[in-house]
Order: structure tokens, then sequence, then C-alpha cells
């Protein structure tokens, strides 16, 4: 009997005979046909067409979401992590992100060395294997030096050596990128049979995206950056650095007036520099190319600025939307361009079944491009693009996007039968995939079940000749094909997934209730805290963490000090006898030069962590730079929500050094007023714990600990409560003394629940 590999050879030579055949346009034999478009196995040229599908599918036009269901879903991203991984978020709220980044978390998301997985590279020809030399290069070229020496990469990581703090900087992409895993345009492979795949690329980036700015290479051509779904090296010259007001544009696109942006709905589309508004500025290169997916801000044609802006022509069935550049001094700069109607939708696409297909076969035929290589896109980024015209932010990639919220139709240990029969109910434009694959199921046609996508190889649905199919394209093909482990897709598919309104989807952000007792009394409660549950062993408690101040404009306001109108009774950032607090004082400066506010969230965001690691669920009051919330929505909010409520500060005083830690006791004429009485000795003996579990981390703690003092969040409270002042101006403002303090505190947190 012939092996494998001589059939694979005989059916290769048979297939380029007969294309090369001249006298027929038709090239047939048993298993496959290829007409003038070529086309897999089962696939006929009708079926290359959105229509052929939408109309085989009933209500194709039904509104399966909407835009505001489409935002809470992707907010559930945010808080949805790999099974068995609770640290690996599917996607990140880069709104959420510190204003520093310590040299661990950057370097324990880089690519580290390893001799079991080597890459390949071709040098003047020949095939050349990475050494641990060339790999020195990469860490050199990545300015790693200053992060930690070579041995981070190739084993354990510590990350309390040589830890240091660097800011991060907000920047916005001003055309598709790439994202690389080293600084560095080379093709490399880690399989020298097979070149077509660059294993160093990480992913693409649309333009106009938000990025964090983490590192930069050691010639400062290359910028480190997260972006939302993953992190990588993208060239320098295709991001511009952004104030914090630019970078909060870029976001919550379906929760935004349609009528002031535009989404590509083209697969991609190049327009000339006479569709932009001309001006003096030589840092703009032009109009870069538009990919499927990507979001322009739109101006009004009525801005006498867009007057005469075209030569001879006021561009009809255009918009007029926003193009961002790098100026020279590396800032985002803005110009505008005329965009025709015809590759675009006002706001962004219902979410109907229709409209998916229909963006689903415009990249048809396109190249596969892993990773986004090659201006491109792979399965996964295909689905991404797509799904973004209507609002939704996917993960990015297929094991990431499987497990994202929805409707899922598990294919575990099923049948062939029973899985043939499942698919059968599914709708049109369900994702479905297995380990390495997603795609996106199109329906049924003569006894066949179909999917399209963006494919690397597939084989022969005769198991018997299995020959590879190398198509590497955007492509229509039958579950029956067969992948490399000899299986069909049918055979491996793992899951389905539906994206509707099915009640699957859990809204974790908690606005102040006007209903709740003394909600009356705030004057600033537009904004919303976050609830985040714990993955593993939940105690099914919640504990309210407050990032003291962060609420913009909260020092032009004042609340009345106590629930019976009574006047303060101790000094503060209101004096005493005060009837009325300031709402939210601005705080004050580290001798470091750090505001307290992003101090206190740093430290928030770190006891956050601690707190869902140990089975918290925790309520954030304040998760990101600005939270409309009053100190009495705050206290409201935790009142209703949480089991016991902390408020982290840092305290102003005129000593030259670390004063320590303290709590802020409840003062004697406080205890006695309602509702303080029914909570004051539950609430001390919080403040308490939290005291000891920071002297346990050897921390210094002012004179016992405590410091008496009338605060609103006391006087509205509820349930236990504590301000906790964890040291004041001169207090260390690193990473890793914030992480020493949220620790003090999860260990008073966990006492406090024990002794209960």
């Amino acid at each position: 009997m012939a092996s494998k590999k001589s059939l694979y050879i005989l059916a290769t030579l048979l297939l380029i005979a007969l294309s090369s055949c001249g006298s027929t346009k038709t090239l047939t034999n048993k298993e496959y046909t290829q007409t003038a478009v070529r086309l897999a196995p089962h696939v006929t040229q009708e079926m290359l067409s959105a229509s052929y599908w939408t109309a085989r599918i009933k209500k194709p036009h039904a509104v399966k979401m909407t835009k505001a269901e489409i935002s809470a879903w992707n907010k559930e991203m945010f808080h949805t992590t790999l099974a068995g991984n609770d640290d690996f978020y599917l996607l990140y709220d880069l709104r959420t992100y510190d204003s520093v980044v310590s040299s661990y978390e950057i370097r324990k998301n880089m690519i580290r060395y390893s001799k079991k997985h080597p890459w390949y590279t071709k040098k003047a020809g020949e095939t050349h294997t990475l050494t641990e030399k060339d790999w020195r290069a990469f860490y050199t070229a990545m300015h790693f030096s200053p992060l930690g020496d070579f041995a981070y990469f190739s084993g354990a990581q510590n990350p309390g050596v040589d830890a240091k703090d660097y800011p991060v900087r907000k920047a916005i992409t001003v055309r598709r990128s790439n994202l690389r895993l080293v600084p560095d345009d080379t093709a490399y492979t880690d399989d020298t049979a097979y070149w077509y795949d660059d294993v160093a690329q990480n992913s693409g980036v649309l333009m106009n995206e938000p990025v964090l700015v983490l590192w930069e290479s050691q010639d400062k051509k290359w910028l480190y950056v997260q972006t939302s779904f993953c992190p990588g090296w993208i060239h320098r010259e295709d991001v511009a650095f952004c104030t914090d007001e630019q970078f909060a544009r870029y976001f919550d696109y379906t929760e935004k007036d349609e009528k002031t942006f535009i989404t590509i709905t083209a697969d991609r589309y190049v327009l000339s520099d006479e569709y932009a508004i001309l001006h003096d500025d030589k840092a703009f290169k032009g109009i870069p190319e538009l990919f499927m997916g990507t979001y322009l801000h739109t101006a009004s044609w009525e801005d006498e600025r867009f007057a005469d802006s075209f030569f001879q022509r006021k561009p009809y069935a255009c918009y007029i939307a926003e193009i961002p550049y790098k100026q020279a001094d590396e800032t985002l700069g803005i110009t505008y361009a005329a965009i025709p109607a015809g590759i675009c939708t006002e706001g962004l696409l219902e979410y109907t079944t229709a409209h998916v297909l229909e963006q689903a076969f415009k990249p048809l035929g396109i190249r596969y491009g892993w990773g986004g290589m090659a201006e491109s896109r792979d399965c996964s980024e295909y689905l991404k693009d797509i799904f973004r015209c209507f609002g939704f932010l996917f993960a990015r990639n297929s094991r990431s996007q499987l497990a994202m919220p929805g409707a899922t139709v598990s294919f575990d240990k099923k049948s062939v039968a029973t899985r043939k029969s499942a698919i059968s109910s599914l709708q049109a434009g369900t994702i479905m995939g297995f380990p390495g694959h997603v795609c996106m199921y199109l329906g049924e046609s003569n006894g066949k079940q179909y999917a399209i996508s963006a494919l690397g190889a597939y084989y022969f649905d005769d198991p018997s000749v299995f020959v590879p199919i190398d198509a590497n394209s955007v492509s229509v093909n039958t579950l029956d094909v067969i992948r490399k482990n000899g299986k069909t897709w049918l055979e491996n598919i793992t899951q389905a997934k539906a994206f509707a309104n099915d009640g699957t989807i859990t809204d974790h952000s908690v606005a102040l209730n006007k209903k709740w007792k003394y909600a009356s009394f705030s004057k600033i409660n537009t904004g919303t805290a976050t609830l985040f549950k714990a993955k593993t062993n939940r105690r099914n408690i919640v504990v309210a963490v407050n990032a003291g101040h962060g609420t913009k404009g909260g020092a032009q306001v004042k609340t009345y000090s106590h629930p019976d109108k009574s006047p303060k009774l101790t000094t503060g950032t209101t004096a005493a006898n005060a009837i009325e607090s300031i709402a939210v004082s601005d705080g004050m400066t580290f001798a470091d030069g750090k505001t307290e506010a992003d101090v206190n969230l740093r430290t928030a965001r770190l006891f956050k962590a601690a707190l869902l690691k140990n089975g918290f669920d925790v309520l954030m009051i304040r998760d990101s730079t600005d939270v409309q919330l009053d100190n009495i929505a705050r206290t409201v909010i935790s009142n209703n929500m949480a089991a016991i409520h902390i408020a982290i500060h840092y305290d102003l005083d005129a000593k030259t050094e670390d004063k320590g830690c303290f709590y802020c006791s409840i003062p004697e004429g406080l205890r006695k007023m309602k509702p303080v009485k029914t909570h004051w000795k539950e609430s001390e003996r919080l403040g308490t714990c939290l005291i000891e579990g920071l002297r346990a981390q050897e921390l210094p703690i002012y004179g016992n600990g405590t410091f008496e003092q009338d605060l609103t969040q006391i006087a509205f409270s509820t349930i236990p409560t504590v301000d906790i002042e964890l040291g004041n101006q001169h207090t260390d403002t690193s990473t890793e003394a914030l992480q020493t303090r949220a620790n003090g505190l999860l260990a008073g947190v966990l006492a406090f629940f024990s002794k209960r």
C-alpha cells in the first residue's frame, strides 16, 4: 500500500497537471471541482454571496441586540476571564489602568526565550535557528536591562526583585499597524516546513485606537503598548501621544450619538489626498488606508472651516471626518477628510443577521494574515473587525473568543450525529470553533453545513487522500473538510457562541438609587460604582473599596455634614461647626509630585485584587480617574450593596517624614447620632483590625493607630465603615510599597470577618 506521503505527491502532481491544461475552463476529479473561481469542495459559486445565505433564514433583518445591550455585553467582557485562569481577562478597560507600571508588570508579558520552542529565520537564503545569543540581542533591542536581568526570560518571575515604577503614557494609533512580539520586522517561523506565518506577529491594531505606552525600545523606534485586547511592540511613528481628555473620546461608541462618528464598513479602502483638507503641517503624511471596523469622529459641513476646502468640488454623499496624525512633537494632531458614504455607516450598523453576513463576505478571498500580518487578518481578527461594525469589543484569539459572554452550545463528548443536529439549530452568523480556529456558521445546503472564515490550511474531505490545501484565504467551506489531526471540522468543533439578549449579561455598574435612605442628600451622583465578583472560593461578602477624592468639581459643591443637619464636630477639610461640608475635596499632592487621588486609586486596585483572590466580592466606588459621586453618594451606595465600607486616603500634615498609618475613629458626640449609633462599635473594630493588619506588615503606625474625625462617610453610613489613612505626603508611593499596604488591609478584613 502506498504511503500517505506518496499519495500526497501523486495527488499534487495530478492537480498541477490538470491546472496546466489550457483547453478546459472546468477541471474535475472525483473529489475536487475547480471553475474559473477556485472553490473548496462542495462549494458552488453562488454560495460566495451573502444573499444566498440570507435568503435561507427567517427574519434576517430582525435586530438581535440594541446598542445599549451591546454596551452591557462589552462591559461584561471586562469582567470575564479564561476558565482556570482568573488573572487573564479577555479585555482590559484601558481607562482603569494605573498611571505607573512596575518593571515586573512590563517584563512578565514580554516573550521569553525557550530552547524547546525555537524560532527560525532566513539568512542569505539559509535557514538559521535562533540561539540564546540572538535572543539576547532581542532583549538589548527591548531595552530590557532596566527591567531585570536575562534570567527573567528563561526562569521564574520574581515581582519583588529590583521592582521599579515607570510612567504610563496615553496615545492614539494614527494608522492601522502591527503589534509584534519583538521590536523587529523580520519574519520568523517555528516550523521550517511552513514559512507563511510570521510567529513574531501578535496582532493588528486599527487606526484611532487608544493604547497605553508602557516602554520603548533602546533605539526608541518601537513602543511597547497595551491595547484593550493584548500588548505588543508597535512602530513609534504609528502612534501619537495625547492628553487625558483626548484619550477619553475613543471609548464607548455604543453609547455615543450616532451623528458624531462613522464606522468604516468596506473591507479596506484607499483615499487619495484630494479627499483631505489641505493645511500647512508637513507632519501630515496623507490619509491612511481605511479598514473595516475603524471608527472616525465626524464634524459638520456647516462649519465655516470646510466651506471652500476642496478644489472646485463640494463633496456630496460624503461625511467630513477627523483623520489623526502624528505632529512633529509626537502629539496627536487632527485634520479632516471627506469620507464617501458608500464605504461607511453613520454610527454603528444595526446588529442583524443580514448585516453580519454582508460584512462577513466583504473580505472574501482576501489573504490570511497570521496575527494580522501583511495588513490582513487571521481567523479571530476577521471576526473581531466584522463585529466591531456593530459595536462589539471582541477578545483577540480563538480561545478567548470562545470564552466570551453569550449563549454557549458545547459539543464536548457529543457524537457526530448530535453535533450535526445541534449545529442545524444555530442561526447563521453564529461563531463557533475549536482550539486554534474560529469561524462563522452560514447554514445548510444539500445536506451539508457551511462556514466562512479566514483559514490557513485544510485537507480534502477524503481521509484516504490526505492532501493539504494551503488556502490562506477568507473562504467558504463545509464542516466536512479535514484538519491535520485527520478529523473533520465537525468532529473538532468544541463550542458555538451566539450573541443575543438572552439574560446572560450581568450589569456590573451600580448607580445611586434615589429611593435609598439618605440618597436625597447627595448632589453629585451621575457616576457609577463597579461590582467585581470573585471567580473562586466566593464568600458572598461584598467589600466596598472607596479610593478617596477623584470627583471633578467636587470641591466646589457642599452637602450636609450630618443627616440631621447638625454642625460638624471636628475640624478637617471642612472646619468644625460647619453645617455643610465639601462634597469631595481634591486631596493633597505627595512630595514626589503624585496626586493623592491617583495614589488612592492605585492602592485601591491592589487591595481589590487581593480581596478577589481571597474570595471577597468588591464594590469599587471609583475605578477611574474621575467618578461623579460625592461622599454621600459613595456612602449610600456602599450601605445598600456592601457588608463593610473602607475609604483609602493619605494624610496631609506639616511633618517631613512618613508619620505612619491610622484610621479615623468616631467622636463621642457622633456615636450617639442616627444612624451611627447602630454600627459605631463594629466600625471601630474594623479600624482596629485594619491597623493590626498593617502593623503585621511592619508598616509604621501613627500613635495608637487612631485619630478622631467627624466625616460625612461616617455620619451617613449604616454599615461598618472606616476611613483609613495609610501615611502622609512623604509616604513611599512605589507599587511595591502600596502592595504592602494592600496586603495589610486584606489581613485586617480577614481578621474582622473571622471574629464576627
